[in-house]
């Protein structure tokens, strides 16, 4: 249980924060240049939901 837990902490710590991971998405998207409308993604987030 120690080493599982262990690995749970090491594997967490190492994830980037929320402001660094929020950034690096928002390059992302700037550097491909696309956009999807809100209602697209609404539609096919409810597609599933019929």
């Amino acid at each position: 249980m120690q080493e599982f837990l262990r690995c749970e902490l090491e594997r967490i710590a190492a994830r980037p924060s929320l402001g660094t991971w929020l950034r690096g998405v928002r390059d992302r998207k700037a550097a491909m240049g696309t956009r999807v409308r809100p209602s697209r993604i609404l539609s096919a987030r409810d597609a599933d939901r019929l």
